[in-house]
């Protein structure tokens, strides 16, 4: 481990708090560089470093980085992604950073191109950073169970249906703790895995499967639906069009895959969905207001 501080964008996050815990718990330096230091430093007091700026502020990115060993780059869907993540890259490769970590769009997203604005933003990220003289790596999560599945478990538990545009479509759905164990892993390894890697669950789960997962667990019927995407106005905000895509992606079966990439960088298996929805479950029981 380094006595330099690796920085964390995004650590407000669901995923980015997931690895600044993982690093402070290791004893490792974090610095985090936020536009929510106050969001910050509730989440993480004194245990970490709190550089607030913006990615536009050429003045406080450059002093995020200095210093720096590595950067964990992750910024939220937007169509300032690019922007964004090419301006943090520029100012790593000016500080000297040794190695950037970036938290992708799913691999299915991303190629082939053009069928998703979200999957090009982040390709056209991923080649910037095979431009730069520095160790990088682009992780490629599939859909994450504390997004996409947690929002269909609370779908289920206050209104007893699976609703998707086609119920045989599987997912090989990721545990953002999974994510995040690569994440850290690809830190602080002396050396990367590969440019890109491609994360995913053990298993391709289908939306009627989930039903019947639901039903088990709760112990009373699910009903499993199917409703055709609706149509987002092309004038819609990035991020809408952008989730829009990922339906139709999914309802075509572009993210029913696995690969064996988070046994073999941390030897054992990634986390399942059986598991994921009978710990939601519980944690939904045992605090009704909670929201996954």
């Amino acid at each position: 481990m380094s006595e330099r501080p690796i920085l964390v964008t995004g650590a407000t996050g669901k995923l980015g708090r997931l690895v600044v815990e993982r690093l402070v718990a290791l004893g490792q330096p974090v610095r985090v560089f936020t536009r929510r230091p106050d969001a910050a430093g509730a989440l993480f007091g004194k245990t970490v470093q709190i550089a607030a700026g913006d990615f536009g502020d050429h003045t406080s990115l450059e002093a995020a980085v200095r210093g720096v060993a590595r950067l964990l780059l992750l910024t939220p869907i937007s169509a300032r992604l690019v922007t964004d993540q090419v301006a943090a890259a520029d100012a790593a490769v000016a500080a000297n950073v040794a190695r950037i970590v970036k938290i992708s769009g799913s691999d299915w997203t991303i190629e082939p191109a053009g069928n998703s604005i979200s999957g090009d933003a982040h390709a056209a990220v991923e080649r910037h950073l095979g431009s730069l003289p520095i160790e990088a790596v682009s992780l490629r999560p599939n859909a994450w169970m504390q997004v996409s599945l947690a929002n269909i478990i609370r779908q289920v538990v206050t209104s007893d249906q699976v609703v998707a545009a086609n119920l045989d479509a599987g997912i090989g759905y990721i545990d953002a703790r999974d994510i995040a164990d690569v994440a850290l892993q690809q830190l602080l390894t002396d050396r990367l895995a590969g440019r890109t890697l491609n994360l995913t669950g053990p298993d391709i789960v289908s939306f009627r499967q989930i039903a019947s997962l639901m039903a088990a667990v709760l112990k009373r019927s699910v009903a499993a639906l199917e409703k055709p995407p609706q149509t987002v106005p092309h004038d819609d905000d990035f991020e809408h069009r952008a989730v829009a895509q990922f339906v139709r992606l999914i309802a075509a079966g572009r993210a029913a895959t696995t690969t064996d990439v988070v046994r073999t960088l941390l030897g054992r298996s990634p986390r399942t969905v059986p598991a994921f929805i009978l710990e939601q479950v519980a944690h939904a029981a045992a605090v009704p207001e909670y929201q996954p």
